[in-house]
């Protein structure tokens, strides 16, 4: 008997042995991994926004680390899909009556309220996997935004700054020939020291503006995970295109159905449905049902059944309660959540209306702005024009150039940001072809 029972016992611990995995150390990195197996290399040329957008997907750090979250979260679902593990109990006595021989005891049991609620944690789990999935859906939907977002603040950041750097040469010359002129008596303090004054403004915007580009470029290389030293061209977006107020009102009846973290959210809330309900199931006894088998030291055999109950009268109510509150909270939060959404998109809306009638009446009065900058600089150059005259034009100029990036910025970053909003992923228009008029 004594040997049968080792026989078993081996074999069945050889069987468990057998689906057992293996420990292997795998170590933390000790460098960056720009341009790593399996990334996206940087192309060559100038990168459309569209291209941008597709890098930040492929190579975001924080996307890859999104990805791990969400295979620790299929992982955790499917265990908990899984039906309860039984429970072997197994015990052996060695007499010390040389007439006695060896007992044993052997249990098998298992959790029968696992079982009851095993459909529910399978509900469950399936919601936890859906919500882990459209999280990340909506991760990659957010990097695409901070993506375009970076892209166009880099594009039109730069354009400013070699702008206002020009703009700044030119009032820098201008004080350099006023001071001289203060020097050979040509000219006045308080005319020289405007001209100054105005040059050193004129630096100091640039300086900003040269700030601003440097820092689009570092956040646009981090979030593509791209080398400092790597050049980034980016082409020119172009017009972001145009919401009707009908799109914004369409777009926000559907929102529910098409935003990848308002999805989210209603998975989370169907697993919480469910564990609601489990806690309502685990108001009934839990029984334990085990089948047992046994031997003393006359030898006497025994085979048996075994029943034990848990009463919940203090547990079970209490987590009924927080179970209530969990959802109800769960509940509150997505409502905040869809009155948010409806808030921030009419006032995005509303912000790009304004900025497209302040784009509209620079872009009227620039061209003929810089018509008389340049007419002015000729005249300068050929002294037919005052210099007081020539500082008003150019910082003007200036002024109005600098208007015209930021509003140019403002207005994609909203449009973008209101593509995200309203559950419809930014695809920027194509260029306009080129005309083949001379």
């Amino acid at each position: 008997m004594r040997r049968g029972l080792t026989v078993a016992t081996m074999a069945a611990l050889l069987a468990l042995l057998a689906g057992c995995q293996v420990y292997h150390a795998e170590p933390l990195p000790g460098a960056p991994d720009f341009g790593a197996a399996g990334k996206t290399a940087l192309p060559l040329g100038s990168l459309s926004l569209t291209a941008v957008a597709g890098l930040a997907v492929n190579n975001n750090p924080d996307l890859v680390a999104s990805r791990a979250k969400a295979d620790v979260a299929k992982a955790q679902a499917y265990a908990a899909g899984l039906l309860p593990d039984p429970q072997f109990d197994g015990s052996v006595d060695y007499p010390s009556d040389p007439g006695a021989v060896s007992g044993y005891a052997l249990g098998l049991s298992e959790d029968l309220q696992q079982l009851l609620t095993f459909p529910s944690r399978q509900n469950q789990a399936e919601a936890a996997t859906d919500q882990a999935r459209l999280s990340l859906l909506w991760d990659e939907w957010q990097t695409i935004e901070m993506a375009g977002t970076l892209g166009v603040q880099k594009f039109y950041g730069d354009a400013k700054a070699r702008e206002l750097g020009q703009a700044a040469a030119l009032l820098q010359d201008q004080a350099a020939h006023s001071d001289q002129a203060l020097a050979n008596g040509n000219s006045t303090i308080d005319a020289a020291g405007g001209d100054l004054a105005v040059a050193l403004d004129a630096t100091s915007q640039s300086n900003q503006a040269q700030r601003a580009a440097l820092a689009a470029d570092i956040g646009l290389k981090k979030l593509l995970n791209v080398a400092p030293d790597d050049a980034l061209q980016l082409s020119d977006p172009g017009d972001p295109g145009t919401f009707a107020r009908q799109d914004i009102s369409t777009a926000l009846a559907n929102i529910t159905k098409t935003r990848p973290d308002l999805l989210a959210l209603q998975a989370g809330y169907k697993a919480q449905e469910e564990v609601v309900w489990q806690s309502i199931l685990d108001q009934f006894p839990a029984i334990t049902f085990g089948y047992n088998r046994a031997a003393d030291t006359t030898p006497i055999h025994t085979t048996g059944l075994s029943i034990a109950v848990n009463l919940p009268l203090f547990s079970a109510p209490a987590n009924i309660r927080i179970q209530h509150a969990t959802r109800e909270q769960l509940h509150a939060e997505y409502q905040a959540r869809l009155d948010q959404t409806n808030d921030d998109a009419w006032r995005l809306w509303q912000e790009i209306q304004l900025l497209r009638d302040e784009l509209g009446k620079l872009e009227a009065k620039l061209p003929e702005l810089r018509r008389m900058a340049e007419a002015g600089q000729r005249a300068r150059a050929n002294g037919d024009l005052p210099p007081a005259t020539f500082v008003v034009i150019e910082t003007s100029l200036q002024a109005r150039e600098s208007d015209y990036y930021d509003v140019e910025t403002a207005l994609w970053s909203d449009t973008i940001a209101l593509h995200t909003l309203l559950g419809m992923p930014f695809s920027p228009p194509p260029p306009e072809p080129l005309s083949d008029e001379p």
